[in-house]
């Protein structure tokens, strides 16, 4: 019986040994796998904002053109009839 446990504790202590210097070996890698995922992903969200931004500012932009288009049109629009009404009263 002692036997037994003697090499049940050193199996589990190989394997726990093996076990806890591989992933403490691998820390610094994973830390430096994480912080690149981490740069890389506030990187995006920065990106997105921005891209984000530029399309509000294109649609803003986009929205006065087209008032200032339809602003202009009105006033032609206008001006012609005016003129269409002096033609015909002149006759």
């Amino acid at each position: 019986m002692k036997t037994l446990g003697a090499i049940t504790v050193i199996a589990c202590l190989f394997t726990a040994g093996c076990g806890y210097h591989d992933r403490y070996a691998r820390r610094d890698e994973i830390r430096r796998t994480q912080d690149e995922v981490r740069r890389a992903n506030d990187d995006f969200r920065r990106a997105r904002q921005e891209a984000r931004e530029d399309i509000l500012r294109a649609r803003r932009d986009f929205q006065r053109d087209l008032r200032d288009a339809r602003e202009e049109l009105r006033r032609n629009m206008e001006e012609a009839r005016r003129d269409f009404h002096r033609q015909f009263d002149q006759r």
